[in-house]
């Protein structure tokens, strides 16, 4: 994803209170790696102590306090960031060329993406460039049956991190990745200290960990995630391995192999939002629209649509699926079959009125 000179990528760092998303961004900000970073830390209670965990807050970083209200953040999350791009348009703090926002552990994700997405002045300096949800491993599954807020979180992310793998054995950490998998397959799940963390302590972990931040949640390798034989094989593994426990929590893919007609693909996709948004936690999709060579990426949470991306190209024969539109929805109380049934009765309603 490319950017305008003024636009500025944003990653949202989440989890739910505790996950270690503040020892991540210590480790993040060592050294170097994080000299062209500005953070923005938002905390929970009327004391802010997040940032001592993570450094002394300089003239780059942002404290946000009282920020478990969603109403009081988004004012405060806007006024925020428009100073701290007003600040780096005068010279007044250290020129950085990228944002991470951490956020409460009590927060849902979903405000703070629509302030993000919708708010003008903040998209004409800011674009959303991807989700992090850091995950407790010695706590997750305690907080996935009692807190509707680490759901949340779970299904917004584009990248799922799981945190404290020591404190728990192989196979305790290997069912709590089918369990993410499981309840969001469109997002990657890296285990915090394994070979995609670079695990270490030189000069090289800081970058590692930055480089997974700023990795963009529509990039290339999206075509081979979404729909792909590997995660198709594990969300199968996963949701087998969940057994007949009581969940109304879904994930599934959608595959339409003819071409779509844009303007008609975006009018039934609106009206499933205005509908069922509230029953769709999380769409991730590459589209194939007719009279263009150029993938579509569809970002959506809840009644959030992200702005459209175009790829540069399909990948070469071989190295990716064929060109068809592919959909990853994860749904509460709302199955495949009722979406698709929707899709299919709106095409065929909209051929009878041309006839």
């Amino acid at each position: 994803m490319s950017l305008a000179y003024d636009i500025l990528p944003l990653t949202l760092v989440t989890g739910f209170l505790g996950s270690g998303k503040s020892t991540l961004l210590a480790d993040v900000l060592q050294g170097d790696a994080a000299r062209d970073t500005a953070v923005l830390v938002n905390e929970f209670g009327d004391v802010g102590l997040d940032h001592l965990l993570i450094g002394e807050v300089d003239a780059r970083t942002v404290l946000l306090d009282n920020g478990c209200v969603c109403c009081s953040i988004r004012g405060e999350l806007k006024d925020a960031l428009a100073t701290l791009f007003s600040q780096r348009a005068r010279g007044d703090v250290p020129p950085f060329s990228r944002v991470v926002l951490e956020t409460t552990g009590l927060a849902t994700p979903a405000p703070i993406i629509a302030t993000l997405l919708a708010d003008p002045v903040i998209r004409s300096h800011y674009a959303l460039n991807a989700t992090i949800t850091v995950v407790d491993a010695v706590n997750a599954h305690e907080q996935h049956a009692r807190y509707p807020e680490w759901l949340a979180q779970v299904t917004a992310a584009d990248r799922l991190l799981i945190s404290k793998p020591d404190l728990v054995d192989e196979l305790r950490l290997t069912e709590l990745a089918r369990m993410l998998t499981a309840l969001n397959p469109a997002a990657d799940v890296l285990i915090r200290g394994d070979a995609a963390t670079a695990q270490g302590v030189d000069g090289h972990h800081g970058r590692a960990l930055l480089d997974m931040l700023f990795a963009s949640a529509s990039s290339i390798d999206l075509i081979g995630r979404i729909g792909g034989a590997q995660r198709r094989a594990a969300v199968k593994g996963a949701l087998a391995h969940r057994g007949e426990q009581a969940s109304t929590i879904q994930s599934f893919c959608m595959q339409v192999d003819i071409p779509l007609d844009w303007q008609v693909f975006t009018l039934w996709f609106t009206m499933l939002l205005n509908r069922h948004g509230d029953k769709i936690l999380r769409v991730k999709g590459l589209l194939c629209i007719a009279d263009s060579d150029r993938p579509a990426v569809l970002h959506a949470v809840q009644h959030l649509v992200h702005p459209v991306l175009h790829l540069d190209a399909w990948p070469p024969a071989g190295e990716g699926p064929r060109r068809c539109s592919r959909l990853v929805f994860i749904t509460e109380g709302l199955g495949r079959d009722a979406i698709e049934a929707s899709y299919a009765r709106f095409q065929h309603h909209l051929e009878e009125a041309v006839h």
